[in-house]
């Protein structure tokens, strides 16, 4: 009798609800909620929900059930709201900090605020108790605003998505991933490189798709979607359930293999996991991956009636050749902004006629245009090269444009250069093709001023004060119009150095520690540009076979490497004694082998990663302000960009053209960039949290070891989403 009473029950409780709810059972035993991570994925349903960016809640950031405050803050498109919010923020704090320890000194201190604070903690209030909690009080802004507009972006793609993942045999519902990624923006980027609505860093993405000058699949949310599907079924593969898989989507797989080893499952892990890179947002995106989940598909309970955007109707061509943008778009008859938004996958030197739409690249039309041939006339059998030029001591802008037989202001535009034109040694300089339109960037330019001398400045003897010379515009470039190239200058590029990268109103503060100094009447350096060398220093032969010498440059791997050359990782490690692991210094140099390329390819490879990084970047960010701070003991380029300012390493280097970061010196003064989101929709803090490093220390990013094909050989980065900015501690001061 009791077990048929039993069985009764189970039927009831089990049973029942699977009939009625399949999709709900479904999603219970996929993606667990575990008792543990309850107060969490309620902190983040009250996140997306309840408030938006102009509330910021005051939290614990490891008991997220402990809320001191919820903080009004500016709307994002106030006048310096970004300088008020971050004031108000860093205030709060503060203040709760200072609170906690006064309680940590004494736990029965009287006063309303205190006796408030200490009955949030309840039984568990004790001096160790407020000490721990000083620590980690932390501000969350508000996110029910972003959540709205992204579930309406999401409904272009949300059943096509969801589709696909159900065509790899995964959970459908893994479709509301990009909630907690990137709000269903397919322009999100993030500071170091993660791009698209899934937001792949280029290592990962290029296990799965195409990552170039040329294409970027990453920003294709359809393309990107199958990348996502490959990678969350890998990760599930490798550690047998949902929730360690969907955190290791932010953490890396590696990473949460280590953790299930040293405590088993989910929970476990969730408390009791601590490492230099399981902060709080690996810590905590399983659960914000819930909370967008509820959210998302019960929309209706928390946004009341919200129109989705609808899924466009489309259809493809197969390009069989090379084929210049604007004479595609001519043919068919397609304006070229509906055209750029059905193929997000291409990137602006395609729109600007640097380079050609690809070769097979399938073309996306909208589904009303009638499928037309492409005339074999407008074919090309290769894809337009990129020119470029390495900056020498003694160079002038002047002097490199007669060389090339290009307008002066052209290389100027080209380049993003300042009105002075200066250039750097060892600075890479972007030719522009005969015929290419070179306009100025859209951004808004101050009244002209008179033309100044140009300094250039010699990085390879800083004992020498740089040379001036006046600007070398006087004589026609060679094959080129005659044209009065100061009168163009002033004319049509008459940006001084700070209008170049600052805006017009300078309301931010970049928040580095006590000893940060304000840039004052300096010379801001002109960071829009690819200060990489690409050049080989020297070619010979290696074991009779072809090579050549480079020196290792900011954000460059073995991985790169072996990409550009079109070979295997283990032969460039062979040949440079090299063993696994072993990382790599800045300027070292490398032996490279060229039996599957040759040395222009591997420079023109080499300097499109450079100037890719350049571009997205400032597509999505500007430098609001310039500090100065002053390197300390255990400082390198490293623990700089990463632990203490938060910017890509290329952007410190640019910043600081005439810094050897091999070699830094105590007490030597950098210039910092404070960036900020260019679009003033979004701003950084309203983005999820950057993917965190997996792993202490820098590994070496490496690729499988096959041949490549076409120089387009994937890359499987050691440490997963990370990989991409993890380089080695060079310069380390001792």
């Amino acid at each position: 009798m009791r077990l048929a009473l039993t069985s009764r029950l189970l039927f009831v409780f089990v049973v029942l609800p699977t009939l009625f709810c399949p999709s709900y059972s479904r999603a219970a035993a996929d993606f667990p909620q575990y008792e543990n991570i309850d107060t969490n994925v309620a902190f983040w349903t009250k996140v997306y929900t309840e408030y938006d960016t102009t509330h910021a809640m005051v939290h614990d950031s490891i008991d997220l059930d402990i809320v001191y405050d919820v903080i009004e803050l500016e709307p994002h498109d106030a006048p310096s709201a970004r300088k008020i919010n971050r004031e108000r923020m860093k205030h709060a704090r503060a203040k709760y900090e200072r609170i906690l320890r006064l309680l940590a000194a004494d736990p029965d201190r009287d006063g309303i605020e205190c006796r408030r604070i200490a009955a949030l903690f309840g039984d568990h209030g004790s001096s160790r108790a407020y000490k721990i909690a000083s620590r980690q009080v932390r501000c969350q802004i508000g996110q029910s605003d972003r959540f709205r507009a992204g579930l309406i972006r999401s409904g272009a793609y949300i059943d096509e998505i969801k589709a696909i993942f159900k065509s790899h045999g995964l959970p459908e519902d893994l479709a509301y991933l990009p909630h907690v990624e990137s709000s269903f923006n397919p322009k999100a980027y993030s500071k170091f490189g993660a791009a698209g609505i899934w937001q792949f860093t280029r290592s990962t993405g290029r296990r799965f798709m195409k990552v170039g000058y040329v294409l970027d699949e990453r920003r294709d949310p359809i393309l990107a979607t199958h990348a996502a599907a490959e990678l969350l079924k890998d990760n599930y593969e490798k550690l047998g359930s949902w929730p360690l898989a969907i955190t290791a989507y932010n953490h890396g797989a590696a990473g949460m293999e280590r953790a299930k080893r040293s405590h088993g499952d989910y929970a476990s892990i969730f408390d009791s996991y601590r490492s230099r890179t399981f902060k709080f947002a690996s810590r905590n995106f399983y659960s914000e991956f819930l909370a967008a989940l509820q959210v998302a598909t019960n929309f209706q309970d928390y946004f009341g009636d919200v129109e989705l955007d609808q899924p466009a109707a489309r259809r493809t061509i197969v390009l069989d050749g090379y084929v210049g943008f604007d004479a595609l778009c001519d043919h068919l008859n397609l304006s070229r902004e509906l055209a750029r938004d059905l193929n997000p996958a291409l990137r602006p030197p395609v729109f600007e006629g640097q380079k050609l739409v690809p070769k097979d690249y399938p073309f996306r039309l909208p589904a009303d245009i009638l499928l037309a041939q492409v005339p074999s006339g407008l074919y090309r059998e290769d894809q337009k090269p990129s020119r470029f030029y390495t900056v020498q001591p003694g160079d002038t802008a002047g002097r490199v444009a007669r060389v090339h037989g290009v307008k002066l202001t052209d290389l100027i535009l080209a380049n993003n250069l300042d009105r002075r034109a200066l250039i750097y040694p060892k600075q890479t300089l972007r030719i522009p093709l005969p015929g290419e339109l070179v306009t100025v960037p859209d951004r808004p330019e101050p009244e002209p001023e008179p033309i100044e001398p140009i300094l250039v400045a010699d990085n390879d003897d800083t004992d020498t004060p740089p040379i001036v010379v006046t600007p070398d515009v006087d004589t026609p470039a060679v094959n080129a119009p005659t044209h009065d190239a100061a009168t163009e200058v002033t004319e049509h590029y008459p940006r001084p150095v700070l209008a170049s990268i600052f805006p017009p109103a300078l309301d931010t503060a970049l928040e580095v520690d006590e000893k940060t100094e304000a840039v004052k009447d300096e010379q801001a350096p002109n960071v829009e540009i690819v200060a990489a060398d690409v050049r080989f220093e020297s070619l010979n032969n290696h074991s009779s076979r072809p090579a050549g010498i480079i020196q290792v440059e900011v954000e460059e791997t073995l991985g790169h490497y072996a990409e550009w050359a079109g070979v295997r990782t283990q032969l460039i490690r062979r040949l440079n004694a090299l063993s696994f692991g072993q990382t790599l210094h800045l300027h070292q140099k490398i032996k490279i082998p060229l039996n599957r390329t040759t040395a222009q390819k591997f420079e023109e490879n080499r300097y499109e990663f450079h100037k890719r990084l350049q571009e997205d970047f400032f597509a999505a960010y500007r430098i609001s302000d310039l500090q100065t701070y002053r390197v300390k003991r255990g400082d390198n380029l490293w623990n700089l960009c990463l632990e203490k300012f938060d910017i890509p390493m290329w952007l410190l280097k640019n910043c600081n053209p005439e810094v050897d970061f091999a070699e830094l010196r105590m007490n030597q003064k950098l210039m910092v960039p404070q960036i900020e989101k260019s679009a003033a929709e979004e701003s950084d803090d309203d983005l999820p949290p950057e993917k965190e490093l997996d792993g202490v220390g820098p590994p070496i990013e490496t690729v499988t070891d096959k041949p490549a094909a076409d120089h387009e050989l994937p890359v499987r980065p050691v440490a997963d989403q990370a990989t991409l900015f993890k380089l080695t501690a060079w310069g380390a001061i001792p």
